[in-house]
């Protein structure tokens, strides 16, 4: 598909972290200080304890209580606000190209996010690949939300938000809970997620420069190590090939410099064709979820509260079984 142009459904968000701040995250970026995520041979333990190590470093925030459970054969850690609804649930599926990153990575982001909206956040450690290819992680995630649907929760007190594969899992969970013919939650958001794994859009090249975090060499072996080619076009691995007629509300945030704009912008198009009440924000001078920089950035806090009051806005106003 060719790369699409803004349109009405797409808003621009000014930077408003300052020079400084944005070019001190883009020397850390840079730097051997960052997380690794080489997936290559010899590399894969590395960067999973590489990405756990960095999360372990930011602390969740205060006010949010972290504990941990099994659920639904699951290890999931749970981050409770203290303002937060007991039959309210906020399903976070963590990025790291299906083969890296943990709860244990994303401890600071979601904390964040589960205080912004004031909903418990339950983030899933589902599997990952080479060792689980596709359809482990997305079996996973509807097996968690049948788990708090047998627990009597509603759909329209459950939301989906993840960043990147995550952002990912975020729509294909939609996806298959249509296809399986499930009550669909109260709303989606994906973080700068990665929709096409065929690497078709334009932005995949035209901001490598520009993209410190992720490359096309990068997402091609992680797309290699989830599924095999013949299978990059089903939308339950790119979710941009799926119908989305019927899904629940989505907010989509994504950075100017990353190169998964295009993937984005051009989700965001089908699910506006398709009917979907959709808005999709693109941060000016954004690296990929800079929300994980959120202790650095003014506008990874400031992206993390607007994500928790659309969250807010739309718990518990979806009908169930629509």
């Amino acid at each position: 598909m060719p790369t699409t142009m803004p349109t009405s459904i797409e808003t621009s968000v000014r930077c408003s972290s300052g020079r400084l701040s944005v070019f001190l995250l883009d020397l850390m970026l840079k730097s051997p200080f960052r997380p690794k995520l080489a997936v290559a041979d010899g590399e894969l333990l590395r960067s999973r304890k590489s990405m756990d190590r960095w999360g372990e470093k930011m602390p969740p925030v205060r006010g949010v209580t972290v504990t941990s459970d099994t659920l639904a054969g699951l290890y999931c850690e749970i981050h409770t606000p203290s303002d937060a609804h007991s039959n309210q649930v906020l399903l976070y599926f963590h990025g790291g190209g299906f083969c890296l990153g943990s709860p244990r990575s994303h401890r600071n982001l979601v904390s964040r996010l589960a205080q912004a909206a004031g909903i418990r956040a339950v983030v899933p450690d589902y599997r990952k690949s080479p060792e689980h290819p596709f359809p482990a992680a997305l079996d996973d995630t509807v097996r968690l939300y049948r788990h708090f649907l047998d627990q009597g929760i509603k759909p329209s007190n459950i939301v989906f938000a993840g960043d990147s594969a995550g952002g990912n899992l975020v729509l294909t969970t939609l996806l298959k809970l249509k296809q399986d013919g499930l009550p669909l939650p109260a709303a989606g958001c994906p973080i700068s997620p990665w929709c096409d794994v065929s690497l078709g859009g334009e932005t995949i090249q035209s901001n490598a420069a520009r993209d410190f975090i992720l490359t096309p060499l990068l997402l091609h072996q992680f797309g290699d190590r989830y599924v095999g080619k013949e299978r990059w076009n089903d939308p339950l691995v790119s979710p941009l090939q799926g119908d989305f007629a019927g899904l629940p509300p989505l907010l989509i945030q994504v950075g100017s410099r990353e190169i998964l704009l295009d993937d984005a912008r051009r989700v965001a198009q089908r699910a506006a064709q398709a009917g979907v009440p959709v808005q999709l924000e693109v941060w000016d001078e954004m690296q990929h979820v800079w929300h994980y920089t959120a202790f650095l950035l003014k506008d990874g806090r400031l992206a993390l509260r607007r994500i928790g009051e659309f969250l807010k806005a739309n718990i518990g106003m979806r009908k169930t079984g629509s």
